[in-house]
C-alpha cells in the first residue's frame, strides 16, 4: 500500500508541469500585438465602454455600458492596448472610449471574457484621484492604435 501511494505521488509531481502549462489565462508578456495575435479566438468588436483598474485578476477591465458585461484585459504585467491609453491608467481614473477589442476566451454567460484593445476613439478621461474637487474631465484627440510592434499610433 505503501509502495502504490509513493508511485502515484511521484507521478502526479512529474505530470504536473505539463498540466500547469495548459493553464488559462495564458500569459501573453512575449506578444505584444492584439489583432492577428495567434491567442485571439474569434474576430475583434466594438465596444463602448468604461476602462478602469480593479482589485483581482486581470486588474484592467471594461464594462461594457449598457450592459453587465466586465471584460477583462490581459495580462497584468504588460496589457496589450495602446501605449497612448496605457500611460492615463491609474487608480481613480476611469477611461470611457469606444473600443475595439479582440478576445482571448470565447463569451459566455455570467464569466469574465479576456480580451486585448486593439483602439480607442472618442477618449474621455475621468479623473477622481482629488476627492476635495469634482472629477477632472479630459477629452483626448484622435483614434489611438496598437500597432503590430506594440507603438502605438495616433490619428486626428
Amino acid at each position: 500500500m505503501h509502495n502504490r501511494a509513493v508511485v502515484i505521488f511521484f507521478a502526479t509531481l512529474v505530470s504536473f508541469p505539463v498540466f500547469a502549462s495548459a493553464t488559462w489565462p495564458p500569459t501573453v508578456k512575449d506578444i505584444k500585438q492584439c489583432r492577428g495575435n495567434p491567442s485571439v479566438v474569434a474576430p475583434c468588436f466594438p465596444v463602448h465602454g468604461r476602462m478602469f483598474l480593479a482589485n483581482g485578476a486581470p486588474g484592467l477591465r471594461i464594462w461594457h455600458i449598457g450592459t453587465k458585461r466586465i471584460l477583462g484585459i490581459l495580462s497584468n504585467d504588460h496589457p496589450i492596448i495602446p501605449p497612448g491609453i496605457r500611460k492615463h491608467l491609474a487608480i481613480g481614473v476611469e477611461i470611457y472610449a469606444d473600443f475595439e477589442v479582440c478576445p482571448f476566451t470565447k463569451s459566455k454567460p455570467s464569466a469574465m471574457q479576456y480580451v486585448c484593445v486593439q483602439s480607442a476613439s472618442h477618449v474621455v478621461l475621468q479623473d477622481y484621484r482629488d476627492e476635495r474637487k469634482k472629477p477632472k474631465i479630459t477629452v483626448l484627440q484622435g483614434t489611438y492604435t496598437l500597432a503590430p510592434n506594440n507603438s502605438s499610433k495616433r490619428t486626428r
